[in-house]
């Protein structure tokens, strides 16, 4: 059996009285979420310095290269 839909913000009634000109249910104002923004993180900047030297030397290189290299170099110890 299909199941039936029902309406999310009124039905019938709430047409009519639109049409015969009742009120309209007036919305809430909503204001935007105030969040402070934050600086790179010191992980971010390291790969991002590593990143850019290793685009000195070949043009070509991706950003998931650098990411390796850090990790390997975090893991030795020497990052």
């Amino acid at each position: 059996m299909a199941t039936r839909r029902t309406r999310k913000h009124g039905g019938s009634k709430e047409r009519k009285e639109r049409k015969e000109g009742g009120e309209r249910k007036e919305r809430k104002e909503g204001g935007k979420r105030k969040t402070k923004k934050k600086g790179a993180s010191d992980w971010t900047n390291k790969v991002m310095a590593i990143y850019r030297d290793m685009k000195k030397k070949d043009a070509s290189v991706k950003l998931g290269a650098a990411m390796k290299e850090a990790s390997r170099l975090k893991k030795a110890g020497k990052l």
